[in-house]
């Protein structure tokens, strides 16, 4: 049902996307003027950085029947990683995270990278139980496929947050209660545990 109404809804959203991407990394390549990095691009692992996920957050508004949901996913040992390895191994570790995010999501959702240890993406047409499984999915494709250092395993400690919008939807708000619920899931005790709501 939801790769139904996915592609019911995809030419508009894909029109709303494109309006955002101008003049971005990605048309830059296009048009193979690669001299310049996009402010709008981190470098480390090519997907948004916090002004690009800004300027995308402040065009997010509230469309008839069509919600969209905010991921926030955070390493939590980010430091010790780069501690206990080296900084090769904690920027390995980001762009490993970043690809693996990039390549499990449709076209039209948003990867961006908030800070050193911090992602976001934002999901397009989705409801809270779509949003989960989707959750779920990302975060076994990042477990099952670790990165590696001198022969070792690097492991991988991960909070994350959700929050999917209504039609009364600001999102900043939406983005804060995604904040608020990754917050939560770090004092719990089972890895991958989340408060997730609609918010309204």
């Amino acid at each position: 049902m939801r790769n139904k109404i996915y592609s019911e809804k995809r030419r508009t959203i894909y029109r709303f996307v494109n309006q955002v991407l101008k003049n971005s990394f990605i048309a830059k390549l296009i048009h193979k003027e690669q001299t310049h990095q996009s402010l709008e691009i981190d470098a480390l692992t090519g997907v948004y950085n916090q002004f690009g996920i800004n300027q995308f957050i402040k065009e997010l508004h509230p469309q008839e029947a069509m919600n969209y949901g905010i991921l926030l996913i955070n390493i939590d040992n980010f430091d010790e990683i780069c501690s206990q390895y080296s900084q090769k191994a904690s920027h390995d570790t980001v762009r490993h995270i970043a690809h693996k995010l990039v390549n499990n999501i449709r076209e039209t959702d948003l990867v961006g990278r908030l800070s050193d240890s911090e992602f976001i993406l934002i999901l397009n047409d989705i409801n809270q139980e779509n949003m989960a499984q989707i959750v779920n999915r990302l975060l076994q494709v990042v477990q099952a496929h670790p990165v590696k250092t001198k022969g070792k395993e690097i492991e991988l400690r991960l909070s994350y947050g959700i929050s999917v919008s209504d039609q009364q939807s600001k999102s900043q708000d939406v983005l804060q209660q995604a904040d608020h619920n990754r917050f939560i899931m770090k004092g719990q005790s089972h890895p991958f545990y989340a408060e997730s709501q609609i918010f309204s």
